[in-house]
């Protein structure tokens, strides 16, 4: 087995085994790692070969820090770590192996990434994770994060939502003032959630030229959902399909005028079932920290609940990092 730094001429290898893996998903693939506008970073990702065929992959970024060096997970997207098909205990250990051998040639201090979680995997399979405990790979970040399970029928999809939300849910279905409508339009839905991510002291992670980008380079992976008032834009969910099995909430937001009519119910419930029509297994609710809080790992409460309203379970999304 080999270990080589990617080059630009090997988009279309790297892009090939993400979607063959068992764990690639939309933030792997090369488009997503250099879509960013203003953005720049010093890609090292690497590439792992056995007999001139790629077992594996970790998408990655230079980043210095007091003159040193950390091979940080790819800052432009959401997971890292590594991108792997079916590899046996022997294997996993000897990419780690090769891996550490090369982080220290580099001279990096460190190394630290988040692995994309197992609900992407389209065969459950924890060897890198045991492999990598036993490595002394810590976990330095635990971060909350809910995901809805899509299996059985749209009606016990449905019922598995609290009372309330169902009420709200069908409620909004016959209000003739209200108007769901799956479309492009970014420009509309930008304002909303600029407005909302403001209240907390924070910005979007992304700017709308990289979303209309995004759109562009990835053609039906981006689903926007509106919802109108009267032909006036309120609310919409923005919707990543990171992979057959997965399709991710990325933002979720409503105009807090309209907040009493409970739009985001609404929202969500139509998200929930175009998912299950489109045949995912699982909606990827995203984490729920508090941004603004002395610890940036502090779980809110509320958002949790908000989403366990909607049948939503937990599952840990991890950081980990060993130093050299």
């Amino acid at each position: 087995m080999n270990i080589s730094r990617y080059q630009t001429n090997q988009q279309e290898q790297w892009d090939r085994f993400v979607k063959e893996s068992n764990n690639g998903n939309l933030f792997h693939y090369r488009n997503f790692l250099t879509y960013h506008i203003g953005r720049t970073f010093i890609d090292h990702s690497l590439i792992f070969q056995k007999k001139g065929s790629i077992v594996a992959l970790f998408p990655a970024a230079e980043v210095a820090n007091d003159g040193k060096k950390t091979l940080h997970s790819h800052p432009g997207a959401s997971y890292g770590g590594f991108i792997f098909g079916k590899l046996s205990y022997n294997e996993a250990d000897e990419i780690i192996e090769l891996f550490e051998d090369y982080c220290r040639s580099q001279g990096f201090h460190k190394t630290f990434f988040i692995p994309t979680p197992a609900l992407y995997f389209e065969n459950y399979d924890e060897t890198m994770e045991y492999a990598l405990g036993w490595r002394k790979y810590n976990t330095i970040e635990n971060y909350i994060s809910s995901f809805i399970d899509l299996s059985g029928s749209e009606e016990e999809i449905f019922n598995r939502m609290d009372k309330r939300k169902r009420r709200y849910v069908r409620n909004l279905k016959t209000n003739p003032a209200i108007r769901l409508e799956w479309n492009k339009n970014f420009a509309e839905y930008y304002p909303i959630l600029v407005k909302n991510k403001a209240k907390h002291g924070v910005k979007p992670t992304h700017s709308l030229l990289e979303l209309e980008k995004l759109d562009q380079l990835f053609p039906g992976q981006l689903n926007l959902l509106m919802c109108y008032h009267k032909d006036k834009p309120i609310g919409g969910t923005l919707n990543f399909t990171a992979n057959s099995r997965v399709v991710i909430i990325f933002y979720n937001m409503m105009d807090d005028e309209f907040q009493a009519l409970q739009p985001a119910s609404l929202q969500i419930w139509e998200t929930m079932r175009w998912a299950y029509q489109s045949g995912f297994r699982y909606l990827d609710f995203g984490v729920s920290q508090l941004p603004l809080a002395a610890n940036p790992l502090t779980p809110s409460k509320t958002l949790i609940l908000f989403k366990e309203h909607f049948g939503s379970r937990n599952m840990i999304r991890k950081a980990m990092e060993k130093s050299f």
